[in-house]
């Protein structure tokens, strides 16, 4: 029996750190667009090979612009749409950028429906224990994941067999602080921050004490630099 929820399943989390409360409409999750392409990238394969979406005429409204998507994945005679996204595009002065918001609008809402970022738009995103959930489990796929090095080897090497994500994220934050107070000049600091970029973030949206501890370390660490000099 074939699995109809698969899809669905693979897909319909979305990573806290690629979203933003918009206080409009009563005030709604949005989900970063491009992190929405990256996804389905990651599902399918590159746009125009593993799927892609055609937009459709303009339909011009009151003011507001109306574009609609037709979707297609896996092949391109897999079609589904099309699915009408709309933006406002005449108020006080012409908003060049609504023909692209309203095609994102229909992209957004088009991905949804193959399961796309489904807990945001299942209203999950309005629980913030839910939110503090999928930040932890987050962390710790982009660490073990995303992030394939020798030195995030390392870190992971050290770590117990099912280790939680807090676990992971400790660890991961130890070694950055000891990268940071083993440093001898600003430039190499400011570089290792850089480098650890994509950890510090998660840890900001999922542990901020750690966070915070990370913030004081660098930050005490570049003054002492500075006064060394």
């Amino acid at each position: 029996m074939s699995d109809n929820m698969k899809l669905w399943d693979a897909v319909s989390k979305t990573d806290p750190l690629h979203t933003k409360k918009v206080n409009q409409r009563g005030g709604f999750t949005a989900i970063d667009a491009h992190y929405q392409i990256e996804s389905a990238t990651r599902q399918f394969g590159p746009i125009g090979i593993g799927w892609g979406y055609t937009a459709g005429e303009p339909i011009f409204n009151e003011g507001a612009i109306i574009i609609p998507v037709t979707l297609w994945h896996g092949d391109r005679s897999n079609i589904f749409g099309p699915i009408y996204g709309c933006a406002q595009m005449f108020g006080q002065r012409l908003d060049t950028d609504a023909p692209k918001k309203a095609t994102t609008d229909a992209l957004t809402k088009g991905l949804s429906q193959i399961g796309f970022n489904a807990d945001v738009f299942l209203g999950k995103f309005d629980d913030n224990k839910y939110v503090a959930e999928r930040s932890k489990e987050s962390a710790a796929q982009a660490v073990s994941s995303g992030l394939q090095d020798a030195w995030a080897d390392s870190v992971l090497d050290g770590l117990p067999k099912g280790a939680t994500a807090r676990q992971t994220a400790e660890a991961f934050a130890r070694q950055i602080e000891s990268d940071f107070k083993s440093k001898t000049g600003e430039t190499a600091l400011l570089n290792e921050w850089e480098r650890r970029g994509k950890i510090i973030a998660r840890l900001r949206v999922g542990h901020e004490d750690l966070w915070s501890n990370l913030v004081e370390v660098y930050e005490t660490t570049l003054n002492g630099i500075k006064e060394a000099a």
